[in-house]
């Protein structure tokens, strides 16, 4: 692991269909404040500098953190990821999907405790790997982009290779949110959910 502070990525790709809002999903609200915003405040507390991936065509006006595009021809999780790790070589990477407004800054700074010497830190909420809500070394990036560049485009396959702590059930509800910290929020539902979750945190 670098000593230096790690760059926090937020991907913010989604074009937000399923929440119907009319809107890319960065740009959906969410207690007064847009999807784009709190991650980029929450990654912000936890990390020396924020970027924000998103394809080139997707509009973010406003964006509150410096942008890097995707690479050309490619989306996805994956391909925003790979477009940080170009933008900040030889650093690691706090990275959080815009659609994960739960996760907050203690939560990332517990992924981060439990790095050690492994590549990565990947919670497996429900036995299944979620890598857009994940800490990597700059030698795991390093990995994804070069499966990247031979074709590879699922980030959870290709993050599976990697040498991680997948922290399950029982270990995240040691950690500040615990595993209801990460909420999907995919669509309308998912959006109550969240907003009544935020409700009933304490001020």
């Amino acid at each position: 692991m670098s000593t230096r502070a790690p760059i926090g990525v937020v991907l913010a790709g989604g074009a937000g269909t399923r929440l119907a809002a009319g809107r890319p999903k960065a740009l959906v609200e969410l207690a007064g404040t847009t999807l784009l915003a709190r991650a980029v405040a929450t990654l912000a507390e936890v990390c020396d500098g924020v970027v924000v991936a998103a394809p080139a065509a997707l509009a973010l006006p406003g964006c509150p953190a410096p942008r890097v595009d995707d690479p050309p021809g490619a989306a996805g999780p994956l391909a925003g990821i790979v477009a940080a790790a170009r933008a900040h070589p030889q650093r690691d990477a706090v990275v959080l999907g815009v659609d994960f407004p739960l996760a907050g800054a203690a939560l990332l700074r517990g992924l981060l405790a439990r790095l050690g010497d492994r590549e990565a830190v990947i919670p497996a909420p429900g036995g299944r790997a979620q890598p857009l809500v994940a800490v990597y070394t700059a030698r795991a990036l390093a990995r994804l982009a070069a499966r990247f560049e031979a074709g590879e485009r699922a980030v959870t396959r290709t993050s599976a290779a990697l040498d991680a702590d997948r922290p399950d059930d029982a270990a995240l509800e040691m950690l500040p949110g615990g595993g209801a910290a990460l909420l999907n929020v995919n669509a309308p539902e998912d959006l109550a959910a969240a907003a009544r979750a935020l409700a009933a945190r304490p001020a």
